[in-house]
């Protein structure tokens, strides 16, 4: 049975909904991560809810990437749809209840941590399905639009919040998935199938890890790449606030101008690769990435931040990209969904860690100190990683 093919119109259409539901789910991000910042005043809270957001996939993440292999990973999106929906109805409903605000956040961030853990493995898997012998190139531009949608939440949440308070932006989160969910029916995508249980399965995709040190590797360095999207989501709002003293649109332009620095850094990804080599590029842009944010929070002044803040960005930007390349091209069609679901709970792990203890860490310290320790800690990690990761650093 040959495999079924796709048109450019469903390539199109694919990238939309993937726009739609990523700016939709950072949406969703910010909004818990400001709401008990701003309205609560509760940096510690805020810190746990976004801990929530990315830290449920370490349960549900796993057997998820194995569901994308035996199932239609399109209706594994859908699923995944309704629970971002239901996300954004319980925090609408948290703003409006003095008795069970708390209650209700906490519930609304844990069901935007099951749209992430089903959503992300899916829109990975059905990229894979979709692109064919394009995987690199595609792959790229999936990350574009991933960076894109992360850095656009953040102004599209200031520009909503202003025109029409907190309701507004929990509106505009639910036309954004829906969007997103309608653009993907009608698009067949059949499942693998495959026997065993859902466990046996992901052992098998730990294997298949194991037994190929390239692979290994390049999950090592997203981890790393990772592990600084915590501290920049909690603490770069209170940053902009406390040392830069912007007030809320501006503020959102400034987070929202991470958005143009990471799309520079996809750009850029594949002519740098080509002309020194991908495994290098990604082990040099992640320790500029991390420098720039350790400078950063030794700056009081919008311009010098402006600039640390877009060489983090093209840093982070140029290693995301690469690695998703790396790892969409090299993996085997049978198991790439397994595969990505490691990625995917790395990607949304490792910051709900990060953000929870940048939230605790700002209990104690100004946002200013805690961005400069945190970028010298990770500075440290990668130049490390530049020098054991071998296999990594010579992947061409």
């Amino acid at each position: 049975m040959s495999a079924p093919t796709y048109s450019r119109l469903d390539l199109i259409r694919f990238f939309v909904a993937c726009l739609a539901g990523f700016l939709g789910g950072h949406l969703t991000n910010y909004a818990v991560i400001l709401f008990a910042q701003d309205v609560w005043g509760m940096d510690a809270l805020a810190g746990a809810g976004f801990a929530l957001c990315f830290g449920v996939p370490l349960l549900l993440g796993w057997p998820a990437g194995a569901w994308c292999d035996q199932h239609s990973p399109q209706r594994i999106a859908q699923i995944a749809h309704g629970a971002f929906a239901l996300a954004l109805l319980l925090l609408a409903a948290a703003s409006r209840s003095a008795a069970f605000g708390v209650l209700l956040y906490l519930l609304g961030a844990s069901c935007a941590g099951v749209g992430w853990a089903l959503l992300a493995p899916a829109r990975m898997a059905l990229l894979g399905r979709l692109a064919g012998e394009r995987q690199a190139k595609l792959a790229v531009l999936f990350n574009l639009l991933v960076m894109l949608g992360f850095g656009l939440a953040p102004l599209l949440l200031a520009v909503a919040r202003n025109l029409g308070g907190w309701p507004a932006v929990h509106g505009c989160g639910l036309l954004l998935f829906g969007l997103s969910a309608g653009l993907l029916v009608g698009l067949r995508v059949p499942a693998l199938g495959g026997d065993g249980h859902v466990l046996a399965r992901v052992q098998q995709g730990f294997a298949y890890v194991r037994r190929t040190p390239l692979l290994a590797q390049a999950l090592l360095a997203a981890v790393l790449v990772y592990l600084a999207m915590g501290p920049i989501q909690v603490m770069l709002p209170r940053f902009a606030q406390q040392s830069l003293q912007l007030a809320e649109l501006s503020r959102g332009l400034f987070l929202g101008a991470l958005a143009l620095a990471l799309l520079m850094g996809g750009a850029l990804s594949l002519p740098l690769a080509r002309r020194f080599g991908q495994g290098r590029c990604v082990l040099v842009a992640a320790t500029l990435s991390g420098i720039a944010l350790s400078l950063l929070g030794q700056t009081s002044s919008l311009g010098p931040a402006l600039l640390c803040l877009g060489v983090n960005g093209i840093g982070a930007g140029i290693a995301v990209s690469l690695l998703v390349a790396l790892l969409q091209h090299e993996s085997q069609p049978a198991l790439r969904g397994r595969l990505l679901s490691i990625y995917t709970v790395t990607s949304q792990v490792v910051p709900a860690a990060g953000g929870l203890g940048a939230g605790l860490l700002l209990e104690v310290l100004p946002a200013a100190q805690g961005l400069a320790w945190c970028g010298a800690l990770l500075s440290g990690l990668f130049i490390l990683a530049a020098w054991r990761l071998q296999w990594l650093r010579r992947y061409r």
